[in-house]
C-alpha cells in the first residue's frame, strides 16, 4: 500500500512541477507529523499517524528532493515508502525556451506483502512568457511489484497562468505500464494570502484499461505560524497509481510541519554576489549603480521601479513572492524598470540581475545572509 494520503498537504506547500529555482543555492529540510483517515478501494476505513521528513535542495539549474513515510495503521500494521527525485534545467538562446531532464527513483513496502519500486527519467521541453507558459514531455523507466519489471511510458502536455494571486494549471497525459494504460485531465488551482497557501486539484480518468476510471479531487491548506512552525490540513481522493503502486481511496488528514535548521553554513558558487562584482560598461559599480522603489498600488499589487545604469538591455527579479522564479522587467526609460506583483504586506527577501550576471542586492536594502551565507536584500511591503 501506498502512503500517498500522508503526503498530500506537504506537496501543497510547494509550486511543485511549476515551482522556482532559487538564484542562490539553499536547502531546507522539513518534517511533517499527521495523523489520518484513509479508505483504500475495497478495504474497511483505518486511522493513522504518520511522520514524513524530506530535504530539497536547489540551485538555479535544478532541484533534488528527497522524502520518506512512516506511516503507522489503528490495527498496528505499518507502511514505508521513500522517494528521490531530481531535475536539471537547459537554457539554451532562445530565452522563451527551457529545456528539462528528471529522474525518479522510489520504493514502498507494506507488511510481508512484495515491495513495489519504480525508476523513471523524463524530459520537458517549456516556453515560457512572463506570467504564463506551456510544456510538451514524456517520461520513461520500469516499475515492480515483487516480479519482472514492467515497462512505462508517459506522454503528456501542459500549461499553466499566474493570475493576481494564483495559479492556474491543465495537464493531459496518457500512461502505458505493462499491458494497463489511462489517460488523465487534471486542473490545479494554488494560491498564497499572507500565510495561508490553498491548493486544490480536479482531475478525471478516462480511456482506462486496468487502470480504473471516474473523477477525483483533492484540496489542502497550510497555515505558517512562524518560520519554521505550520499547520495543515488536506483531504480528497485520489487515482491508483500503477507506477508508485498507490491504490485508489479517500482520505483527510492534518498535522505539524517543522522547518528543520540547515546543519551547516556552506558557501554557494552560483551566488549574489561576488565580493568584487564586473564593473558596469562605463566603469561604475554595477550593486551601487542599482536601486529599488516599492510603490504598493490600490488595488492591492505592488509596483516595483528599478532603477540601472542606462546600458543595461535585460533585468530580472526574484524573490520569496515570485518562489524565487526570475521574473523579467519591463523597460519604461533610459535606466528605468519595472513590474507589477501581487505580494503580500511584511518582510520579503530579494535578488536582482542585469544582462545575467550575478545576483545582486539593490542599494539601500537591508542585507541578510541566507543559509549558505549568501546575500538576499529585505524589503518591507506595507
Amino acid at each position: 500500500m501506498a502512503a500517498r494520503h500522508a503526503w498530500a498537504a506537504s506537496v501543497a506547500a510547494a509550486w511543485s512541477l511549476l515551482g522556482a529555482r532559487a538564484p542562490a543555492a539553499q536547502a531546507t529540510g522539513t518534517v511533517d507529523v499527521g495523523v489520518s483517515s484513509v479508505r483504500y478501494d475495497g478495504f474497511l476505513p483505518s486511522a493513522a499517524a504518520s511522520v514524513s521528513p524530506a530535504v530539497r535542495w536547489e540551485q538555479p539549474t535544478g532541484t533534488l528532493t528527497a522524502r520518506g513515510t512512516y506511516l503507522r495503521f489503528e490495527s498496528g500494521h505499518r507502511s514505508l515508502q521513500g522517494l528521490v527525485a531530481g531535475s536539471l534545467l537547459i537554457r539554451p538562446p532562445v530565452r522563451r525556451w527551457r529545456g528539462e531532464i528528471g529522474a525518479s527513483l522510489g520504493a514502498s513496502r507494506y507488511l510481508d506483502f512484495a515491495s513495489f519500486w519504480h525508476a523513471t527519467a523524463d524530459a520537458r521541453l517549456h516556453i515560457l512568457g512572463a506570467d504564463r507558459g506551456v510544456w510538451i514531455g514524456g517520461t520513461g523507466g520500469r516499475t515492480s511489484y515483487g516480479s519482472a519489471a514492467r515497462p512505462v511510458a508517459v506522454a503528456g502536455i501542459g500549461a499553466w497562468a499566474r493570475r493576481s494571486r494564483v495559479m492556474l494549471a491543465a495537464s493531459a497525459t496518457r500512461s502505458f505500464v505493462g499491458d494497463t494504460a489511462y489517460s488523465d485531465f487534471v486542473t490545479t488551482a494554488q494560491t498564497r494570502r499572507g500565510a495561508l497557501a490553498l491548493d486544490a486539484s480536479v482531475g478525471a480518468r478516462f480511456a482506462s484499461r486496468g487502470g480504473g476510471r471516474g473523477v477525483f479531487g483533492e484540496a489542502s491548506a497550510t497555515l505558517a505560524l512562524g518560520e519554521r512552525t505550520a499547520l495543515f490540513v488536506a483531504g480528497g481522493r485520489y487515482p491508483t497509481d500503477p507506477v508508485s503502486g498507490s491504490v485508489a481511496g479517500r482520505y483527510v488528514s492534518g498535522g505539524v510541519r517543522l522547518r528543520v535548521p540547515s546543519p551547516a553554513r556552506l558557501v554557494s558558487h552560483h551566488s549574489v554576489p561576488p565580493a568584487s562584482p564586473p564593473g558596469t560598461a562605463d566603469g561604475g559599480d554595477p550593486v551601487t549603480g542599482v536601486r529599488l522603489e516599492v510603490l504598493p498600488r490600490p488595488d492591492g499589487a505592488v509596483r516595483l521601479v528599478l532603477y540601472t545604469a542606462d546600458t543595461a538591455a535585460d533585468v530580472e527579479l526574484a524573490g520569496d513572492f515570485t518562489d524565487w522564479q526570475p521574473r523579467p522587467l519591463r523597460r519604461i526609460g533610459n535606466g528605468v524598470w519595472e513590474t507589477v506583483l501581487p505580494i503580500p504586506s511584511g518582510m520579503h527577501r530579494l535578488n536582482v540581475r542585469i544582462d545575467r550576471g550575478p545576483w545582486i542586492v539593490p542599494v539601500g536594502l537591508t542585507r541578510a545572509a541566507d543559509d549558505f551565507g549568501d546575500e538576499v536584500g529585505i524589503v518591507a511591503v506595507p
